[in-house]
């Protein structure tokens, strides 16, 4: 940017205050030191003082002391500063030997210079309050990059770019966020001046744990700012500095436990982002590093009305509990590798996904076993949602924070894996020898997991607690593109209450799209793809316009949460040198019909089998009914690349019999 002038000349230094007052000395704040009233002291409302002041000559008016009264408090403030100083010595040597040294922030931050504006660092009474937001709302929301306990006391120890970073993240979650007309400017200036600064750091050196903790944080902020691929640069690149750095391994010199649990923090939050951010990372791609132990998680918090275990709990204790942030860690595994097989656009393979050696039944089995890994007390029953107050869930956002992402995660693999669309086009090879057991198990698995997720949303807003993870958004997004396209059916009383999911889950997105921008674009695409499904859409089949299209590119937008084919972010990125423009849509159609319901015994009907779609019941949630053409079907599909397209006479069609005639259905699922 030619219009971007940085400057890093240091300014002139102020003269050193030789004394702080009274009220800053036992702060161990920074005394600006101005007499007689020091302006800290006047911002804060609170009596100012100087040592100096008992030592002034008094007034000839006034009654003089004898030599005796002076000396003893003048001999006491003496040994005291004394002491002080020789403390202070001890604190620097013990601080040296534990932890390397750190470069505390510079009393003159750097400055960016826009456009005639300059950003810097805010005055620390300000400062810390954002941290403060950071800490509450950011914090293992999704990245559990800080040791909670250490943060704000070292705060003003860490490097300036990591400050500007963090200005830059929680910003979001202060109150200036909807009245100043400046934010998003500021915002953009503090992300501008933490990138220059890292930058500089890695071309220079030294890199430290803040240059990765900054990238990190970087990387977030240019995702949710739709700047996908310059996000992945970030991310990589503290990636390929953590694996130079060994960071994967525990450190052998001796440190504190503050500096070890930072540098394991930082490593598996690089992991999660990766994986996060639809990359199948695995920690077996780190040659010769198992990984450090996973950070220290937070205690699930007693309930109130009965703190004790109960006897399910008690008797379940064997299993060794690695903490809640650990279990998050772990089923990123299966998020990023169901964020593959999305990116794949159900491309048609020789291997059924029913088949043990298909990816999705692969990735079903990963989730299994990453679930026989989580002990019961980090599970649903016993988390006690309904007895948790707003106050309690608000003062636990450390643990309830990954807790609510890991109960997302797990539901949105299972609806993605098993999403109508990329069924149909998975299926297209195998037309008529589809298993009747596996359209059970697919229509039983969507009814079930986009119910819970519905179950969590509704709860949230019930609560009112401030979803500050935007994944959450993601996850409510996945579930609004299933119930749109279930909303489309004869049926009245389906169709309404379809609809009134899909609004919920825009409304979701849309609420925190208030703080996460590219949320509020997530929630448009739902929109955008609700009003072209509808313009297609004719109730009566035999009306229905032939040469209508549905564009499959608005669901990809929205499915895959990565959204690196964003040729805005690209453009912004690339020069004309790289940039190849946006690729063009296929001009293969493909043609579908919905998937006949699997059979189900009616209870009214004794054993005789009814053709008609009823979700698996659950107790915790009422059962819901799916139409005869909810889902898409492979039938007629002439489908050769991504298919970028589908006939809308077919995708709206009720269902057909495509399955052999000649079944005999008493006997299916009788083994």
């Amino acid at each position: 940017m030619e219009d971007e002038i940085f400057d890093y000349a240091p300014r002139p230094s102020k003269k050193r205050v030789r004394q702080a007052c009274e009220p800053c000395r036992r702060k161990k704040a920074k005394c600006p030191g101005e007499q007689p009233v020091c302006s800290l002291c006047a911002r804060l409302g609170q009596q100012c003082l100087y040592a100096d002041e008992r030592r002034r000559p008094l007034s000839e008016s006034s009654p003089r002391p004898n030599d005796s009264d002076l000396r003893a408090p003048r001999v006491l403030e003496d040994r005291l500063q004394n002491l002080e100083g020789k403390l202070e010595q001890v604190l620097d040597v013990l601080g040296g030997r534990n932890e390397p040294q750190r470069q505390a922030a510079p009393l003159v931050p750097p400055t960016l210079s826009m456009t005639g504006s300059s950003v810097s660092l805010p005055p620390w009474e300000e400062i810390v309050p954002i941290a403060e937001l950071y800490l509450l709302y950011c914090e293992s929301q999704p990245l559990p990059l800080f040791h909670k306990d250490g943060f704000l006391s070292n705060l003003q120890t860490r490097d300036a770019e990591l400050l500007f970073a963090i200005l830059a993240l929680g910003l979001r979650f202060s109150y200036d966020h909807r009245i100043r007309a400046d934010f998003s400017a500021l915002v953009t200036g503090y992300a501008e001046v933490a990138r220059s600064l890292v930058m500089k750091r890695v071309s220079e050196g030294p890199v430290e744990l803040s240059t990765l903790q900054c990238l990190c944080i970087l990387s977030l902020v240019d995702f949710t700012n739709g700047n996908t691929h310059r996000s992945s640069i970030h991310s990589s690149l503290a990636m390929n500095l953590a694996q130079c750095a060994n960071l994967g391994q525990e450190p052998r010199s001796s440190t504190s436990t503050t500096f070890r649990e930072e540098r394991r923090r930082c490593f598996w939050s690089i992991c999660l982002l990766k994986r996060l951010h639809g990359e199948d990372f695995s920690i077996l791609d780190i040659p010769d590093a198992p990984g450090p132990p996973y950070p220290r998680s937070p205690a699930r918090p007693a309930r109130f009305l009965s703190p004790g275990p109960s006897i399910v709990e008690m008797r379940r204790s064997d299993m060794e509990d690695e903490g809640i942030i650990a279990y998050v860690v772990m089923l990123s595994e299966v998020f990023a590798r169901t964020a593959r097989y999305v990116r794949l656009h159900g491309r048609p393979s020789n291997v059924p996904p029913w088949s043990p050696e298909s990816e999705y039944s692969k990735i079903l089995a990963l989730q299994m076993v990453m679930e026989t890994r989580m002990p019961y007390l980090h599970r649903f029953k016993p988390a006690n949602l309904s007895e948790r107050s707003l106050d309690e869930l608000q003062a636990h956002r450390e643990y309830w924070g990954p807790w609510f992402l890991n109960q997302f995660m797990y539901h949105t693999n299972l609806c993605l894996l098993n999403h109508p669309l990329l069924l149909s086009l998975s299926l297209r090879n195998f037309r008529s020898t589809i298993p009747e057991i596996f359209l059970q198990h697919t229509s039983d698995l969507i009814s079930s997991h986009t119910t819970w997720i519905i179950h969590f949303i509704n709860y949230l807003e019930e609560k009112s607690f401030l979803v500050s993870d935007p994944v959450l958004g993601y996850s409510a997004a996945v579930v609004a593109t299933i119930e749109l396209q279930l909303s489309f059916t004869d049926n009245a009383t389906i169709r309404e209450q379809k609809r009134e999911r899909f609004t919920k889950c825009v409304k979701f997105v849309q609420t925190i799209g208030e703080r996460w921008p590219h949320m509020a674009r997530l929630a448009h695409r739902l929109q955008r793809l609700e009003d072209a499904v509808s313009a297609t859409y004719q109730s009566d089949p035999e009306a229905q316009n032939q040469s209508l299209l549905i564009d499959l590119s608005r669901f990809w937008e929205i499915l895959e949460y990565s959204s690196n084919s964003d040729t805005d972010s690209a453009r912004r990125l690339f020069g004309d040198t790289l940039y190849a423009g946006s690729s063009s849509a296929g001009t293969e159609v493909s043609q579908t019909s919905p998937l006949p319901a699997p059979f189900r015994l009616s209870a009214q009907e004794g054993d005789t089998p009814n053709i008609q779609s009823q979700s698996f019941d659950n107790a915790a949630f009422p059962s819901q009914d799916y139409a005869a053409n909810s889902l898409v079907s492979p039938q007629q599909l002439t489908l050769s690349n991504d298919g970028y397209s589908i006939l809308a006479a077919n995708f709206f069609s009720q269902g057909q019999e495509f399955l052999r005639s000649g079944d005999n259905w008493d006997s299916i699922g009788n083994f």
